[in-house]
């Protein structure tokens, strides 16, 4: 079944969408009345977004094959919640990508020197050729000039405010685990 997001203060936007279902199945008003136990009177009413019972929009709306959401969510807000939910899974990768880097660099070794020069070398491309923010090149700069071990700490250390835009904006992007 499809579901028809219903908003309950404005009936009037279901009853036309109904209509046009009915039309497009090729069905008389007299048959979907009849299917969904009301009169023709009530489904002309639905149809017209007059107010009716809600069990008599949902029988029709069965009817019809649909199943009648009276979440009272519209698509738009649905849509917004759904890209704010796939930004949140965004930033919980990249958290977590970034916590692995500081468990790399917390070791201290070659490979940690290495990603921490080249992670330098990024900062210095976007100061060089204004690719970035000078906030975030002056960020990162202070974050990166720690040995590996602070720079770990540093790492971890990001506050929630700055931290989720930092990990967007990050050099370690080439060299991410």
């Amino acid at each position: 079944m499809t579901k028809i997001l219903y908003m309950p203060t404005s009936p009037n936007l279901i009853g036309p969408q109904l209509r046009a279902l009915r039309i497009a199945q090729g069905k008389s008003q007299m048959d979907v009345a009849k299917a969904a136990g009301i009169s023709r009177t009530t489904l002309i009413q639905i149809e017209k977004g007059m107010d009716a019972q809600m069990s008599s929009y949902q029988a029709v709306a069965e009817e019809l094959g649909m199943a009648l959401g009276l979440g009272g969510e519209s698509p738009e807000l649905a849509e917004r919640r759904k890209a704010r939910q796939e930004n949140q899974a965004k930033l919980a990768a990249s958290r977590e990508k970034h916590l692995k880097i500081a468990a790399l660099m917390a070791l201290d070794d070659a490979p940690a020197r290495e990603m921490k020069s080249q992670a330098l070398q990024m900062v210095a491309l976007w100061k060089e050729r204004d690719l970035c923010s000078p906030v975030y090149i002056e960020r990162w700069t202070q974050i990166l000039q720690a040995e590996p071990k602070e720079l770990a700490r540093n790492i971890l250390a990001m506050d929630e405010d700055w931290g989720p835009a930092l990990r967007q904006n990050t050099p370690f992007a080439l060299t991410l685990p």
